[in-house]
């Protein structure tokens, strides 16, 4: 089975997985924080991918278009199995 998943072209560096979304679409992720770096070293100013993203049309996309994730490491460390406790995922 293939699947079709909108891409940005030039951020491919800053790709980092996808994504299931609501009623089962995969999306490709980026790391936002490497997309930034990435558009400012082509020449955008700084804080340039919200408006990068906007002239792209992302918005007339939906659930089609790609996530951008702040990586968080320390919410990751404090999520771990180690030190959660009694707390458990709910489906």
């Amino acid at each position: 089975m293939e699947i079709s998943m909108i891409a940005v072209e030039g951020l491919d560096e800053a790709c980092i997985g996808t994504a299931v979304c609501s009623g089962g679409r995969e999306v490709l992720v980026y790391d936002a924080t490497a997309a930034e770096r990435m558009l400012v070293d082509n020449g955008f100013g700084g804080d340039a991918l919200f408006s990068y993203l906007a002239g792209c049309g992302f918005e007339e996309l939906g659930l089609d278009a790609p996530i951008f994730v702040y990586l968080d490491e320390e919410l990751g460390d404090d999520l771990s199995s180690k030190r959660r406790g009694n707390l458990k995922i709910v489906n």
